[in-house]
């Protein structure tokens, strides 16, 4: 099972292990672990500090040099595996059980809003073609890769963001459309999904319809 991205049998992978469970540890303490000297250790922790995986902070104990200590960063910890989509599916099964699945649609609709916003303050251009530029370059930026139509009116995303949950609950990729919509200001067709079995989530701008009032800043 891969740590953090590497391998557990990896050098790596080994540090990173240690650190997700010791918390914080020495050259010394990682050259044990890995069976190779303090100077092999430390090259494999500049790798890892270069990726942003690994932080350091020194500790003095009267004179001389001080002892470098390193533990896991933040990027480190935000890479680890969550169980989100277990517990959002826990909570939309409650929600449905306990408000219906009209006032679940409400919450949803409520989301890809907020969704928007995030947005919405960073989206260029006055027509289409360049929205949808824009919210491509945004999407990415969050790894959801995507691409704009030649003809500028309409986006494939290759990649799910909400996967696991789409499988449960289809409404979600109604959340995604309508977030984009919002952005948008443009009614949208999701004409294919990921869900279904298609290799792209497909949102086509409807011509002739009446565009959305743009979503407004909270």
């Amino acid at each position: 099972m891969p740590v953090i991205g590497y391998a557990t049998t990896s050098a790596s992978g080994q540090i990173l292990q240690h650190l997700q469970r010791q918390g914080e540890a020495t050259v010394k303490e990682l050259a044990t672990v890995l069976g190779v000297s303090t100077t092999a250790a430390r090259e494999h922790l500049v790798h890892l500090q270069a990726e942003g995986l690994v932080t350091v902070r020194a500790e003095r104990y009267g004179p001389g040099r001080p002892r470098l200590i390193y533990m896991l960063s933040d990027e480190a910890h935000s890479r680890s595996p969550k169980q989100y989509d277990r517990l959002i599916n826990g909570l939309l099964r409650e929600l449905i059980a306990l408000e219906g699945p009209d006032k679940v649609g409400e919450l949803l609709e409520r989301v890809s809003r907020r969704l928007a916003n995030e947005y919405a303050d960073r989206m260029a251009g006055s027509d289409v073609p360049e929205r949808l530029g824009e919210l491509r370059r945004l999407l990415e930026q969050r790894g959801v890769p995507a691409e704009v139509a030649e003809s500028g009116d309409s986006i494939r995303l290759f990649a799910c963001p909400f996967y696991d949950i789409a499988q449960d609950h289809p409404e979600v990729c109604s959340m995604e459309r309508q977030m984009i919509e919002f952005v948008l200001g443009e009614k949208l067709q999701l004409e294919s999904t990921i869900r279904e079995g298609s290799h792209t989530c497909r949102f086509v701008v409807q011509s002739g319809v009446i565009p959305l009032v743009p979503v407004q800043s909270e």
